[in-house]
This record gives structure tokens, sequence and C-alpha cells, in this order.
């Protein structure tokens, strides 16, 4: 979408993206940045990394979501692995980035230590995985609720994994959703549900999380896995990738309720959310803004 554009045009892009969700936000609305498959150590990472400071002191970012796939290419050994301090520690520099890290395991993590990523929650000021699956809430200001259910979806998606560990997760997830009186649910996982990829995971995923969605009233799905950026409408969920942390991926089209995708681009996604509504934007590895859209809590 920005092929062909001046180096003018794109600075005014850039700094669009930094204000775009400022803009009419109030102070006490809930704003955070979703980043996925970054763990590369590589110069890619490093420039996605430094727009995302930029974008987390422009619109006041509480937290981060990270959306798996966190250390390339078999995760870490463990909590006292060279690759915290090469491919986290000293790339997410900015001062503004020093804000809680609320991460999901993905399937290269599976190849390392997964306990390592856990237990690294107790030595990390902003690392917080406090276990491989697990609930988080936020209070908006009037008082209402957001609940974020982080899945380790690979342990759902990989059919064996499934068979021992996939089937009580799901049922943890199908009672904390029923349990829920938050006004917006979220759920995050490394795999997508839907994509406009063709992959066999998505249908299993689809197959297992997509009812319990639609059942108790999901609005967003975060994910990672496919390294490009998405956005999809199925029903009343929107299903939003942001998998292009390091690497992006020329294997990006657009498929059943495509709203937007973008692959062959560095970048993340920006949100904020208020009582009402969601204000979600994806930003690009040089900071300029490709896409942005409004999510209503109530469809």
């Amino acid at each position: 979408m920005l092929y062909g554009c001046s180096a003018v045009q794109r600075v005014i892009l850039a700094a669009a993206a930094l204000v775009s969700l400022a803009v009419g936000a109030l102070a006490s609305d809930l704003t955070f940045l979703v980043v996925g498959d970054w763990g590369t150590g590589s110069n890619g990472q490093r420039k996605v990394a430094f727009q995302m400071g930029r974008t987390a002191e422009a619109i006041g970012a509480q937290f981060v979501v990270s959306t798996g796939d966190n250390f390339y290419p078999r995760g870490v050994r463990s909590v006292k692995d060279a690759q915290w301090k090469t491919k986290f520690e000293n790339v997410y520099i900015a001062p503004a980035l020093s804000i809680p890290w609320f991460a999901v395991l993905g399937n290269q993590d599976h190849s390392g230590n997964v306990k390592a990523q856990v237990d690294y929650s107790k030595r990390s000021s902003r690392w917080r995985m406090r276990a491989t699956y697990y609930k988080h809430t936020e209070t908006l200001v009037d008082g209402s609720l957001v609940d974020f259910f982080f899945l380790d979806s690979d342990a759902i998606n990989n059919r064996w994994r499934r068979l021992i560990f996939g089937r009580g997760q799901v049922r943890w997830l199908e009672r904390g959703l029923a349990a829920s009186t938050a006004r917006w649910k979220i759920v995050v996982g490394h795999h997508p549900v839907f994509s406009g990829r063709s992959r066999k995971e998505t249908q299993s995923l689809a197959a297992l999380l997509r009812p319990q969605f639609e059942r108790h009233g999901v609005q967003i799905y975060l994910n990672g896995h496919n390294h490009a950026l998405e956005h999809i409408v199925i029903g009343k969920v929107h299903y939003l990738t942001s998998g292009a942390g390091a690497n992006p991926s020329k294997a990006a089209r657009p498929g059943k309720g495509s709203r937007f995708v973008m692959g062959n681009r560095l970048g993340f996604m920006a949100a904020r959310l208020a009582p009402g509504t969601a204000a979600i934007e994806f930003i690009d590895g040089e900071g300029a803004s490709l896409y942005r859209a409004s999510i209503p809590v109530d469809q």
C-alpha cells in the first residue's frame, strides 16, 4: 500500500501513525501493542522495536502482547540463556517499552525449554508469563473489565500434545469465558483460527475455539504464526494477526472474511480500548500506518 511513495510521503505517513491512535484518546483508555514472531536478533527485529518504542511513547502504551515464537529457531535453553539479552532485553530498549510483556508460546518456543519462559517472569521486571496458559484482567475507567485469555495454542493445535495437554486447556477456556463478566473478552494464541493462507491448524483450531468465542461473546482473537498483518471478521469475532515482528512472509493473501492483509512488510499492531469501542492500527517497520479499524464492543 506504500509502494511508490516518495521519501516525503513516507515521513508524513509515519508521523500520522504515531498520532492517529492518540488523537481523541482519553488518558484512561487502555492502550497496548501487539507483536509476534520476533525473536531473531535480526536488523528487521530491531527496526520494528524502534518503531514500537516511538508508538508506545506516543499513545502511552501500558503493556505489550507477544503472540509467540519469541525465540528462534528453537526457543531458549534456560532462564540464563544469552538470547534473553540478545533477542529481548537488548533489543526493546526504548523506555516506553519498559512495561509488562504478556507473552504466549509459539511452536518455535516449544522446541526449547518451555518452563524457562514461564520462570523468567520471576527474574524480569517486564516479562509476564505466569503459566503456559493464563488469564489477565484490566479495568477500564467506567469500572468495566477487560479479560485476556492467553493460550498455548500449540498444545491445542498439535494432535499428540492435544491428547495430553490440550483438552484440559480447552475446558479451562470454556469455564473462564462462561464465568467472565467482562465487557471485553480477548483471547490470545500463537496460531491463527482463520487466515487467508490454507492451513490444517486453522481448521482444527476453528473447530475447537470458534464455537466458544461465539457462545461467550469474545470480540477479538489475537495471534501470530503467519508472518503477516491481517484482519479477518467471521461472525461477530475479529481475528487479528500480528506476526511480522522480524521476518515478514510474502505468502499472505485475502481469504474468507478478510478486511486487510499485508505480507512482505515488517510491522506490529497498536490498540486502544475504551468501554464502547476498540481502535486498532497496523504500523510497519518504517513507522507508517498501513491500516486502521474500529471494533465496537457490541455488534
